[in-house]
């Protein structure tokens, strides 16, 4: 056995005793580093990719799902829909990136994009969704941060050939000094701190 071999299998064996890597399990390994991720159900979570992607895991299995929603700069953010919102059974996930849009996406079908939310001028540093409706909050390096409605129905979404393009329904601008790097909801009121 090699030098190299040896090294590998004492590091396997040191891994495979390790109490904390047993408890937690292997880390997932998407090709790229993870910017953001946002939890989709008990055994799913949609990644932001350095890599211009975003991607969905199954936690389970540790896959990352081979289709990706590509976007023309690194994935800053993501966010998911609540349960009530799908597409043919899909939750639906958001991807925010340096391209400056908001993609809309099943996550079942990354590749299939719904709608396209335009409206920032500068890179989508993140992004959060409304607890019980489709509205959805996001802040840009822009120094805005600005509020879109999605359809009611995310159906009539899925039937279009084209994505749709979503323009924001609110801008709040002139109000931050610098770049918008987060934002959260009040869980009880539903507004962005």
């Amino acid at each position: 056995m090699s030098s190299a071999q040896l090294d590998a299998l004492e590091k396997k064996e040191e891994l495979e005793c390790d109490p904390v890597r047993q408890k937690l399990g292997a880390p997932l390994r998407p090709g790229a580093r993870i910017l953001s991720f946002d939890l989709c159900g008990n055994d799913t979570v949609v990644l932001g990719l350095s890599s211009h992607q975003a991607k969905a895991a199954n936690l389970t299995t540790r896959e990352c799902t081979a289709a990706a929603a590509k976007h023309g700069g690194p994935v800053t953010a993501v966010a998911v829909l609540n349960e009530s919102y799908t597409v043919n059974g899909s939750r639906i996930a958001l991807s925010a990136s340096w391209d400056k849009i908001v993609k809309v996406w099943p996550v079942d079908d990354p590749q299939n994009t719904l709608a396209v939310l335009t409206g920032h001028s500068d890179f989508v540093k993140c992004v959060a969704v409304h607890p019980t409706l489709p509205i959805v909050y996001t802040g840009s390096a822009d120094k805005s941060i600005m509020f879109w409605r999605l359809p009611e129905s995310l159906e009539t979404l899925a039937q279009s050939t084209t994505p749709q393009e979503i323009a924001p329904f609110k801008t709040v601008k002139g109000q931050h000094t610098g770049q918008i790097y987060a934002m959260c909801l009040d869980p009880v009121s539903a507004q962005v701190l």
